[in-house]
């Protein structure tokens, strides 16, 4: 059986990226034999951190030396890491070793670099695994990736369904907004609290509620913000059972990111596979994940202005409220089924049973 030799970030910190590297990493070892070569970054210091990379890199090589039934996966990284993911590419290459490349960022699509382009031009014919279709596209446009070899797997693939949830039609409380994440300018949270203050002025009621770590650069307007808003309250960091707590009390998730290389976000799904509506700015995958009616795409140049127009007639009108609740929960299901169905072939690839890959999202 192939030894599969698996190169990523994996926790802590937990965000995206390295979630669906640990998740990825326990489907794998359930499957196959792994070899594990964690790419996160310690918290020690800089050049020990470098000289840690470069040691797990050689036992890379050390080991394709030694076995000749290998593959690498790569969970690449969107920045200068890529020059140790280069020393893995490499080593793969002149064991001709299979490789498959997992794309989590946007970063290199964006703003292409020398060393993306080193990376690229040596990679183009090797397995890329894709969030989307759009993003397979643009990585065939911007660096030559062959078609036929991506595969697109949506972070969905990760989650289950809540077949326990129901989709509740709220028709006379208040609306019950959401904000989850990373508590950054980045992603978003000024424009929140704009879209609450605009609410406000109109007299539309409603509840908001938020969480997630808050950044240290963020937190004094962070504080200023929640304290001037009577209706919206701060959960701090929540995880497990808690997050999905949160998730199901809502109506509407807000997510006005200005992140510009926003990728797939968890929270979306996570929102979505609840029944709540979502409203986001179209960066990334984010437009392919909320088609179909499952939500609502804010324009960059005014999603203030969008969302408070979007929940203003939600407000007045619940029965197209809990339609549009009932498309996020049903476009959540064929994407999570779809993708499971994508990822299961992929892995079966991995372990040489089979050839078929390519599944439509």
């Amino acid at each position: 059986m192939t030894c599969l030799c698996f190169a990523g970030p994996l926790p802590p910190p937990v965000n995206g990226f390295y979630i669906i590297c640990a998740r990825m990493l326990d489907l794998l070892k359930a499957r196959m034999p792994v070899a594990v070569f964690d790419r996160a970054p310690g918290p020690q210091p800089k050049a020990i951190g470098v000289l840690q990379q470069l040691i797990k890199a050689l036992n890379y090589l050390t080991t394709c030396i030694g076995k000749r039934d290998t593959a690498l996966y790569l969970a690449l990284s969107g920045g200068r890491g890529q020059l140790f993911d280069l020393l893995y590419v490499v080593i793969s290459k002149l064991f001709r070793r299979p490789i498959y490349i997992h794309h989590h960022s946007y970063a290199y699509i964006n703003a292409p670099s020398r060393l993306n382009r080193c990376l690229f031009a040596l990679v183009r014919k090797e397995s890329h695994i894709v969030l989307s279709p759009r993003m397979g596209l643009l990585l065939n446009r911007e660096y030559g990736v062959d078609p036929a070899a991506v595969r697109v797997v949506s972070n969905a693939a990760f989650y289950q369904c809540d077949d326990g949830c129901q989709v509740q039609a709220n028709q006379s409380a208040p609306l019950q907004l959401g904000f989850l994440s990373n508590i950054t300018f980045e992603k978003g949270i000024v424009e929140f609290f704009d879209v609450l203050a605009a609410l406000n002025r109109r007299g539309i009621e409603y509840r908001a509620h938020i969480a997630g770590p808050v950044a240290s650069e963020t937190q004094q307007s962070f504080d200023r913000l929640l304290q001037s808003t009577p209706h919206a309250r701060y959960a701090g960091p929540l995880y497990g059972e808690d997050k999905e707590r949160f998730y199901r009390q809502l109506d509407i998730f807000l997510f006005p990111t200005r992140y510009p290389n926003e990728a797939e976000p968890l929270v979306i799904y996570e929102a979505m596979r609840h029944g709540v509506h979502v409203m986001a700015c179209d960066r990334g995958s984010i437009a392919e994940m909320l088609r179909d009616g499952a939500g609502l795409i804010l324009p960059r140049d005014a999603p203030v202005e969008a969302a408070v127009a979007h929940i203003e007639h939600f407000s007045n009108d619940r029965n197209a409220l809990f339609v549009a609740k009932s498309a996020s929960m049903q476009q959540a299901q064929r994407i999570l089924s779809s993708s499971k169905a994508s990822l299961e072939n992929l892995v079966a690839r991995m372990q040489g049973t089979s050839a078929t890959l390519s599944i439509p999202l």
